[in-house]
């Protein structure tokens, strides 16, 4: 939501301000700023209040429309709840530009109020985190996971209460896009194994949770940078060290249990739910005499493609004939994939055994395998030489028994490009009813249809999906190329490079080819948790970015805090480029450079 560097200010007077180019809001005042886009405060006059409208600024065919997509998403389903910031509408501006319209909550972040020293009561951190641990497990039962809570997307409204805010990195549970070595949460709040590029969880999310809990007691995190400190120094404590006591703050033994708990290590010693987590703090605030905070959880369906059924109404009447007819036409046509299945399952049992009777055979026809797969898994629209997000096949134990499941390989024509990067299902015993996931990553090679198998064995029985999907190059309008005949037919060549700081990736470097102009331009992208960590206490940064050849080069320097950069077109007929990138630290010196690999325009 609100990703404001300075307190945000309390109800200001109308007055001159940006024209948004959104019909009924004025007086906009930016209030926000981040490389995603920009937020601002602006006056809503037929509604008579202030609003919060958070406007694309850049990059809107690449990484941030998927993230602009995914909190549309996610508030569109959840933010009914009373500690989820509400969604009022979303669209775009005269310019273009896409924007989510959210209720403005008065009182600014959490962090904000924390940077201006406003902490250390135990018994309002902790009724606040119960409050927001609601908001967060109704996003978990809705199948969502957050990816990045902290004190800075929990806002504070007019009323004082909590509201869960910033969706942008939440993904949804079945879908978990995410490939190892990816990190986007912050890290002063990210659980450990999400900062060595583990995907993802429930209990990441608990973490964080307790991570901005306790933040919110003790006034810093549990594990601020100290001066000087590098990113390796502080990934390290934060993997290693043990959580911070706070029993000489005076804070109860019960909230610290619950809190070191939460805060374990190792996921599976973490509560197994928020909502296990809240009861926690619950019972420490019971054991505490105190008001014992309510904690409201919602019920939204997992299933965001399924449209909750009407409430029922009085049945017709109808003749026997014409109520079955009906009941069959809502089977076949009805929205419920379980119920499509089921009567794909009932045909095809029907058929095979009118085959079995008809050839006269006294043999049954073979049992069904005991799990279940897709039968088909689409890896959509794919991009040459990127790592595409990650794709979960969910298999399940359908028997009333446990059932042994073997290894699970990958064939088929494209079984090089593809990677299973989660296997949770490979040489397991799943109990009945139970599921188990792999995650597939796919680096596309070759333009064209991407066809592959994934086979797994099931008591020495094969079972497999297919997976489908094309792959082409990424147009450089993917990356906000600037204006220009050049950039128009451009697209990328050669895989991205990257460059990495603290353990984290940092940098990303392409290299564009225009076949219309025969030159080559680069293109470099700043991640944002490099960006976060650096620019904690005011740091800055610079950019090198330029095209080599084996003759002269284009070059492009930026100073200050750039999140993306392109060179100029580069005349590349007969030669063999790259693209190279380097980022500095402005009061460190630290530097982290990438370089592509030689393309020859031959």
């Amino acid at each position: 939501m609100v990703h404001s560097e300075q307190p945000v200010t309390h109800r200001p007077a109308p007055g001159a301000g940006v024209d948004l180019g959104i019909a009924g809001c004025t007086d906009a005042v930016e209030v926000g700023r981040g490389g995603f886009g920009v937020v601002y405060r602006a006056w809503q006059a037929d509604y008579s209040r202030w609003v919060a409208v958070k406007v694309l600024a850049a990059d809107w065919a690449g990484p941030s429309r998927s993230r602009f997509e995914r909190e549309l998403r996610a508030l569109g389903r959840l933010s009914d709840h009373p500690h989820i910031v509400t969604l009022h509408q979303a669209g775009r501006t005269a310019a273009g530009n896409p924007y989510l319209l959210m209720a403005y909550e008065e009182g600014g972040s959490l962090g904000d109020r924390l940077r201006l020293g406003t902490a250390g009561d135990w018994r309002a951190a902790v009724a606040g985190g119960i409050a927001v641990a609601g908001a967060l497990e109704t996003a978990h039962r809705a199948g969502v996971l957050h990816r990045d809570v902290k004190p800075e997307n929990i806002l504070i409204s007019g009323y004082g209460e909590p509201k869960l805010a910033d969706f942008g990195q939440a993904r949804a549970g079945a879908e978990r896009p995410r490939t190892r070595g990816t990190v986007t949460a912050s890290v002063l709040h990210a659980a450990p194994e999400v900062l060595r590029g583990e995907p993802a969880s429930v209990a990441a999310d608990v973490y964080a949770l307790a991570s901005t809990v306790l933040h919110w007691i003790r006034g810093t995190p549990a594990f601020a940078p100290a001066a000087g400190e590098s990113t390796d120094a502080l990934l390290r404590r934060i993997a290693a060290d043990p959580v911070p006591d706070l029993r000489p703050l005076g804070v109860p033994d019960g909230v610290c249990a619950a809190l070191e708990r939460a805060l374990a290590k190792d996921p599976p010693r973490r509560p197994a739910s928020v909502a296990e987590f809240a009861a926690e703090l619950r019972g420490a605030q019971a054991a505490a005499g105190l008001p014992v905070t309510p904690f409201v959880p919602g019920d939204v369906a997992a299933d965001a493609g399924v449209r909750p059924a009407p409430p029922a109404g009085p049945a017709p009447s109808l003749s026997a004939r014409r109520r079955a007819a009906l009941a069959l036409s809502a089977t076949v046509a009805g929205p419920s994939r379980v119920r499509r299945h089921a009567l794909r399952r009932t045909v095809g049992l029907v058929v095979a055994v009118a085959a079995v009777l008809g050839t006269g055979y006294a043999q049954a026809p073979p049992p069904p395998a005991p799990v279940t797969l897709p039968e088909r898994v689409e890896l959509g629209e794919l991009t040459l030489h990127a790592e595409s997000a990650e794709r979960l096949v969910r298999v399940r134990n359908r028997a009333d028994h446990p059932v042994t499941l073997g290894g699970v390989t990958v064939g088929g024509p494209s079984r090089g490009e593809l990677r299973i990067v989660e296997d949770g299902c490979g040489s397991r015993r799943l109990a009945p009813g139970a599921g188990c996931d792999v995650g597939l990553v796919v680096v596309p090679r070759v333009a064209g249809p991407v066809r592959a198998v994934l086979e797994l064995t099931v008591a020495g029985r094969p079972v497999t999906t297919t997976l489908v999907g094309t792959a082409g190059p990424r147009r450089a309008d993917q990356d906000d190329a600037p204006p220009g005949r050049c950039y128009a037919d451009a697209y990328q060549i050669g895989a991205s490079a990257y460059g990495y700081a603290g353990g984290l990736r940092a940098i990303s470097v392409k290299q564009y080819w225009s076949p219309g102009c025969r030159t080559a331009m680069a293109y470099v992208w700043v991640w944002k948790q490099y960006r976060d960590n650096v620019s904690t206490g005011g740091g800055t940064w610079t950019v090198d970015l330029a095209v080599r050849s084996d003759g002269p080069r284009a070059r492009q320097r930026a100073t200050g805090q750039p999140y993306e950069l392109w060179t100029e077109p580069w005349p590349s007929a007969g030669r063999c480029v790259t693209a190279t990138a380097t980022v500095t630290v402005t009061h460190s010196g630290a530097v982290t450079s990438a370089t592509t690999e030689p393309w020859c325009d031959r």
